[in-house]
């Protein structure tokens, strides 16, 4: 199941009008996160009331109907896609039959996953809606993630909120001090647990390592600062690199463009 190789064909934000319904023949997949208001779903011969926090799951050959409530229209986020199971064994690919063992639909209790998974869903819709090639990468690599989620979730696994408290101490700690010389060893004695353990958890809960996370900070404050005519040798020493060259590639590696170009962009 880690082996998906997923095939994104529609994501959408959707708040529902009064008059939006569903009745259809799937032949693809789909997932919805419902995060607001209530519909009434049916799969084939199965009917549910559905709100925030339910996730539902339809696959090829469903008969798929639903429609919301005047009084309590839902919102939701939708992906529908196709998936290949590519595995390569005794030196050759093959292509195994992997079945999803999602139910028609699950209520998603542990609050912290929720929140992950609505964080994802967005990530999703916001890739999707711009229509970039580079973004069919961070499309599989998002939806990946949630499918591995909700692996998780349903295999029993439960996030540790202690561990949930401590990376939030330390992002709040970077997002102050990001302009300093921070390393793993100085943020784990902040936190006072291992550096191995501090990044394993961080990992975890964040879905990158505390570096790459601290560059995030760093390149997104580089970006108000070019905004502001500072030039790129500045900016690169106020947010905390003291290497330009290195500045530079992170800026390309996460924006796509380096920050000369930012900055044309930004003053066209």
């Amino acid at each position: 199941m880690y082996e998906i190789f997923p095939k994104i064909l529609y994501v959408v934000d959707r708040p529902t009008s009064l008059s939006w319904k569903l009745d259809d023949h799937m032949s693809f997949y789909n997932l919805m996160l419902i995060y607001d208001g209530k519909a009434e779903f049916t799969c084939n011969n199965t009917t549910i009331q559905a709100s925030n926090g339910y996730l539902l799951f339809y696959k090829p050959g469903d008969i798929r109907k639903a429609h919301t409530f005047s009084e309590d229209p839902m919102k939701c986020f939708g992906i529908d896609f196709l998936y290949t199971c590519p595995i390569y064994q005794d030196n050759q690919w093959q292509f195994v039959d992997s079945t999803l063992p999602f139910s028609f639909f699950q209520k998603i209790d542990d609050q912290f996953l929720f929140s992950r998974l609505l964080d994802l869903f967005s990530r999703l819709n916001r890739f999707f809606l711009s229509n970039k090639d580079i973004n069919r990468v961070n499309e599989r690599s998002v939806f990946s993630e949630i499918l591995i989620l909700l692996l998780e979730y349903k295999d029993g696994n439960q996030y540790n909120y202690s561990n949930l408290k401590r990376v939030d101490k330390i992002i709040n700690y970077m997002a102050e001090n990001y302009m300093e010389n921070i390393t793993l060893q100085q943020l784990a004695d902040y936190s006072q647990i291992s550096p191995s353990y501090l990044g394993n958890i961080f990992n975890k809960v964040i879905g990158a390592s505390t570096i790459e996370y601290l560059i995030n900070i760093r390149i997104t404050k580089s970006k108000s600062l070019l905004k502001d005519g500072l030039t790129i040798s500045e900016t690169s020493k106020l947010v905390g690199f003291n290497d330009i060259f290195y500045f530079s590639k992170a800026f390309k590696k996460r924006e796509g463009i380096s920050p000369s170009q930012y900055i044309e962009l930004v003053n066209s």
